[in-house]
């Protein structure tokens, strides 16, 4: 017998079937329920973010419709004051008047410059000044930065 006639008389290969998605092995399983636990804390988180600072959205909305308004040093001084008071103590804000009031803002909120706020020191003289746009830019940036100590 021939050897080529042998060759000739075999079956050409067989490729195996490629390897199907489905099902995913138990390790893919364990992947994707530790994504689901990651997002869904992302998610939470953000959540909790989200309604934290709703009082600073109120707050820049009241800040907006002020300016708008044309509104005097106490209704600055009294929308920055039920801000703060929703952020942190009663007992620590609600006392704060003449220079201690911009003191505490400038204070917890490092991106105020020095001076900024000072007509708030004025708030109850008789003649306390005009709001400058600068001042209303100011309270916005208060209300945007200022740092609330967790609890």
């Amino acid at each position: 017998m021939n050897p080529e006639d042998l060759i000739q008389q075999l079956a050409p290969l067989r490729t195996p079937d490629p390897i199907g998605f489905w099902p995913l092995a138990p390790v893919w399983w364990v992947v994707i329920g530790l994504l689901v636990i990651a997002l869904s804390f992302l998610c939470f988180q953000l959540l909790k973010r989200y309604e934290r600072n709703s009082y600073r959205r109120e707050a820049l909305k009241w800040l907006s419709e002020l300016q708008e308004a044309n509104s005097d040093v106490q209704a600055l001084s009294g929308a920055l004051k039920a801000t703060a008071l929703n952020a942190y103590e009663a007992t620590s804000v609600a006392s704060l008047s003449d220079e201690s009031w911009p003191n505490f803002l400038r204070e917890s909120c490092s991106k105020l410059s020095g001076d900024a706020l000072d007509v708030l020191s004025r708030v109850h003289e008789p003649n306390p000044g005009v709001v400058s746009a600068l001042d209303w830019r100011d309270a916005a940036l208060w209300v945007k930065y200022h740092e609330v100590p967790r609890a």
